[in-house]
């Protein structure tokens, strides 16, 4: 199955934890900077901004990425750590919501609302390293697009569950628990004609 939803185009398949980059930098003035009179983040704000990393791309892009970001922060289901306040916690999905990586963008660019929804499959096998917090808030800032997030954990360890509040995912118990299954890519074969499969489904 995991195969098969890969071979589409707007599919992108994550086997290297952790996919995203730790933030340092305090962006708390930035943060409060963009905060409008209602406590909530301003888009414009966001934008207009001099830390802005997303500038190159497409204006309606650019605004679903920071209207994203003031969502994920006005109601944050990131779980606090170190006795965080739920302010620590708001400054820091908006911090890490600046970071985002080029794959990542790249499969933000390829979403078409009327045809195909992209999606993002994690395999995590615990052998490729570890799902991190800033993982997990870059999956709620993606689900707020509405992308298809398929995470496959062979062992059935918890991951996402250490760092998202339940009740925002499905979970789903396969018959076997596998450990230290690595990843077999699809055959040559079998690529070519799930290819041509799925071409002709769609109407290509």
């Amino acid at each position: 199955r995991l195969h098969s939803i890969i071979q589409f185009d707007e599919s992108l398949l994550i086997k290297q934890f952790p996919f995203s980059r730790a933030v340092t930098n305090d962006f708390r003035f930035h943060y409060r900077d963009a905060l409008g009179h209602d406590g909530l983040l301003v888009p414009d704000k966001m934008i207009s901004s001099h830390y802005w990393r997303y500038g190159h791309l497409p204006t309606g892009l650019q605004k679903g990425i920071a209207t994203a970001i003031r969502n994920i922060c006005a109601k944050p289901a990131l779980k606090p750590i170190y006795k965080e306040s739920v302010d620590d916690v708001k400054m820091y999905l908006f911090t890490q919501g600046m970071q985002i990586p080029p794959n990542i963008l790249k499969l933000l660019q390829q979403f078409d609302y009327s045809q195909s929804v992209p999606k993002l499959v994690l395999y995590n096998n615990e052998l490729n390293g570890a799902l991190t917090r800033t993982d997990s808030a870059l999956l709620l800032l993606l689900n707020q697009f509405g992308i298809d997030i398929i995470l496959y954990n062979p062992p059935g360890h918890n991951d996402i569950e250490n760092f998202i509040e339940a009740g925002l995912y499905d979970t789903h118990w396969l018959e076997d628990v596998v450990f230290e299954q690595e990843f077999k890519e699809p055959s040559l074969v079998k690529r070519i004609f799930r290819q041509g499969l799925f071409r002709n489904l769609r109407g290509d």
